[in-house]
């Protein structure tokens, strides 16, 4: 995820989540009307889009009963998932969950996808300490070298984009975006055309930054997308202090878009 962690450590709090959601199986039919090009029997999926007229349990887990590691502050619930007005809501709230005090909220594919274009239409929090994010990952806790590519809005400063990317476990971080507006006040879009030799980050379908390389200095392997909203542990200079506002602290994702490289379409 988007921050100044090392390779090593991130590993391992993957590890320890993805691990315990490993056993959970898709579901045999796949539901809805989103899906565009997608098989619920393979591990890789094909285009979709997703606008949460209902949890699709063939396509999406809600992330339940553990902590990525100590840099959170919370663990994942999955009663901090809902479905508001045709939204996915993700909330930060004071229901304790394992270890934690606090919980806040994951939603992941269960398959992998590759190549293309990922956007998806959000709104963010704004409080110190909290963090909205839309990550790309796979590592070893599914058989896979550690690819991540991950755009996030830390809730101390709504008006910026933090963006990163990590390839075969080597990080490269801290790029940070000026949006030109409040990520908290409204709805836009945000996301990433993935190449073979280049990822191009975009806001409201304008390139923001665009990081190129050759094959093995960029992610390289499919994988899972993640939306998060979550609270850090602690007084770091990256989140700044998270204190309970007294009532839930809640993102919003309208919609979700993959579109396969037309290079490297399974279906």
């Amino acid at each position: 995820m988007v921050g100044a962690r090392s390779p090593s450590r991130e590993v391992d709090m993957r590890m320890l989540g993805q691990a315990l959601a490993m056993g959970v199986g898709m579901a045999v039919a796949l539901g809805g009307t989103s899906a565009l090009a997608e098989s619920a029997f393979t591990r890789q999926g094909g285009s979709f889009e997703e606008h949460f007229a209902g949890f699709d349990s063939s396509r999406w887990q809600k992330s339940d009963g553990w902590s990525n590691g100590g840099y959170m502050g919370c663990a994942w619930n999955d009663d901090n998932l809902a479905i508001k007005n045709g939204k996915l809501a993700l909330s930060v709230t004071n229901q304790p969950k394992g270890r934690e005090a606090l919980s806040c909220a994951e939603y992941r594919s269960h398959r992998f996808y590759g190549l293309g274009s990922y956007t998806a239409n959000l709104k963010a929090v704004k409080a110190e300490g909290v963090i909205t994010s839309l990550s790309h990952y796979t590592g070893p806790p599914f058989g896979d070298p550690w690819d991540e590519i991950t755009m996030g809005i830390a809730g101390k400063d709504t008006t910026k984009l933090e963006i990163s990317y990590v390839a075969n476990g080597v990080g490269h971080r801290d790029v940070v975006v000026d949006l030109g507006f409040d990520a908290a006040k409204e709805f836009h879009t945000y996301g990433f055309e993935w190449k073979p030799d280049r990822i191009t980050w975009t806001v409201d379908g304008r390139s923001v930054h665009t990081a190129k390389g050759k094959p093995g200095e960029l992610p390289q392997n499919p994988g899972r997308l993640y939306l998060q909203f979550w609270n850090g542990s602690g007084d770091t200079p990256w989140l700044h202090r998270f204190q309970y506002p007294g009532k839930p602290l809640t993102a919003e994702v309208a919609w979700v878009r993959f579109r396969e490289d037309a290079a490297t379409l399974n279906n």
